[in-house]
């Protein structure tokens, strides 16, 4: 499925699917700020189906959906077109996160490039869906965020997380004593950065001259020490938790 996810704290792993199915997501309050009338139309109709009783604003531009926000401060999900004005520059999206600290922002992009995909998470955004994925890839994007969870194409998150094997001395000798990563050992920390730049175990077997079985272990291991619960979460909260990133990243 092409999603990636990093914990939050309303749900846990595994009941993603059954969230848009509880009370809360029947009552919704969505703002979608897109200055495409017909995107906007459609994209309307798609919500009230994927989210059954959800109340949905539509508004044009970033002043728009500023006034909105100040008549009506109540919104459960922001849905922000990252090339409608007033939102495709940084501190748009960022006036928004820190306008509705409480509300998870959504950036919808008609082409998703990783340095945008990397600023619109640094600056506090739940999440970036494509617009060309399908109805439920949207649907499951919606529910990790509605979930306290976070989003992001995986096909993308391979390109912004790294290049290729990150070196394991690389920036992680500055980080807390406490900090899991540090916990990690050697071969563990290489296993994790053939993992961020998408191997596979028998992948990682081959650059590590390791037995698949024992790649195994260790990759058991880092979920453990991560606290994750699959592959693609491991990469995430790596990151999260200082793994190494290039601070620039060229679209290919």
């Amino acid at each position: 499925m092409d999603e990636a996810v990093l914990r939050g704290s309303a749900l846990q792993p595994g009941h993603y699917d059954n969230y848009l199915e509880s009370e809360g997501a029947r009552a919704l309050r969505v703002l979608v700020a897109d200055d495409q009338t017909l995107f906007r139309a459609g994209f309307r109709r798609l919500l009230t189906e994927l989210l059954p009783g959800a109340v949905v604003t539509e508004v044009c531009n970033a002043a728009e959906a500023w006034k909105a926000l100040n008549r009506e401060e109540d919104f459960d999900l922001l849905l922000l077109d990252l090339s409608t004005p007033g939102i495709q520059e940084g501190p748009g999206i960022k006036r928004f996160v820190e306008k509705c600290p409480g509300t998870p922002v959504v950036v919808l992009a008609t082409r998703v490039h990783p340095d945008d995909i990397a600023r619109c998470m640094d600056l506090g955004a739940r999440g970036v869906v494509p617009k060309t994925v399908s109805e439920s890839v949207l649907q499951h994007a919606l529910a990790l965020v509605l979930a306290g969870e976070i989003y992001v194409p995986r096909a993308a998150i391979r390109r912004v997380l790294t290049k290729g094997p990150v070196s394991q001395s690389d920036g992680l000798s500055s980080l807390p004593e406490d900090n899991p990563l540090r916990q990690l050992t050697p071969r563990q920390l290489s296993t994790l950065s053939l993992i961020v730049g998408g191997s596979s175990n028998k992948e990682i077997a081959r650059s590590l001259n390791l037995l698949e079985s024992t790649v195994k272990a260790h990759v058991k291991a880092i979920l453990r020490k991560l606290s994750a619960s699959n592959r693609t979460q491991a990469a995430l909260i790596a990151a999260d938790l200082g793994w190494p990133r290039p601070s620039r990243l060229t679209a290919q």
